[in-house]
C-alpha cells in the first residue's frame, strides 16, 4: 500500500488497442492505493520490492520501494522514466458496483462480448494534453489479455474500445466481494451500504 498521486483506470471502458498494449484514458487521483507486486513492470523496483516486502515481514504503508519510485518519478519501463503509474484504489467504487459485476468468459458457447480486456495494474502513464475528457488527463499503456474477465454491467467496451478490468478468478460473484484480502475493503463496503440498522442476531 502506498499514499499519494497515481493514475486510476478502474472507470476506463474505452481503451484503444495499440499493438500488444491498450491506451487507456485514466483519472489522476491523490489517495491511498494498492499495488499488485506481481504486476510491477520496472524490473529493478520489482526485485527490490519483493525482497523487502515478504510474507514474513510485510511492508507497512509507503515502506515498499515501489511507493518511493512512483512518488519520485523513478518508475522505469523500457528505459523510460514515468511520473505517473496506474495503481488500484477505491475512488468511485460504490458507483462502479451499481453496474453489477458480470462474468465475461469468451470460452462459453453463447458469449457475445469482447475477447480482449486491458490490465492496467502498475502500467506506466503519461500526461495527455489532448484528452477529450478533462477528468481523465492521463494516458496509460496497459497490457492486453484474452482471458475471462469481470465486466461492469457489460462485457463490451464503449466507442469501439475495450475495458480496463481484472481477471474472472479475482471476484466472488456469490458474495459480491474479492475472494482474497484487500486492504481497506471492509470500510468501503460499509461506506457503500445503505444507511440503516442491521437486524440483531436471533438468540
Amino acid at each position: 500500500m502506498c499514499t499519494g498521486w497515481h493514475a486510476l483506470c478502474s472507470a476506463s471502458p474505452d481503451c484503444k488497442m495499440n499493438g500488444d498494449k491498450a491506451d487507456c484514458d485514466c483519472l489522476r487521483v491523490n489517495e491511498p492505493h494498492i499495488i499488485a507486486t506481481s504486476e510491477i513492470q520496472d524490473l529493478v523496483v520489482k526485485r527490490l520490492t519483493l525482497a523487502k516486502c515478504t510474507e514474513e515481514y510485510p511492508c507497512d504503508i509507503d515502506q515498499a520501494p515501489v511507493c518511493k519510485a512512483i512518488k519520485d518519478g523513478q518508475y522505469e519501463v523500457d528505459n523510460v522514466k514515468y511520473n505517473w503509474v496506474s495503481t488500484y484504489s477505491y475512488r468511485g467504487w460504490c458507483s462502479l458496483l451499481e453496474y453489477k459485476p458480470i462474468a465475461c468468459d469468451q470460452y462459453t458457447s453463447d458469449y457475445t462480448g469482447d475477447l480482449y480486456w486491458a490490465i492496467c495494474d502498475a502500467a506506466p502513464c503519461t500526461e495527455n494534453p489532448n484528452s477529450s475528457n478533462l477528468d481523465k488527463p492521463l494516458s496509460c499503456q496497459c497490457r492486453v489479455k484474452n482471458t475471462p474477465f469481470v465486466g461492469f454491467g457489460s462485457c463490451t467496451g464503449v466507442n469501439g474500445g475495450i475495458m480496463s478490468s481484472f481477471p474472472l478468478w479475482a471476484w466472488d460473484f456469490q458474495r459480491n466481494t474479492y475472494p482474497f484480502a484487500m486492504p481497506g475493503y471492509e470500510y468501503v463496503q460499509g461506506a457503500c451500504a445503505t444507511l440503516k440498522s442491521d437486524p440483531l442476531p436471533s438468540r
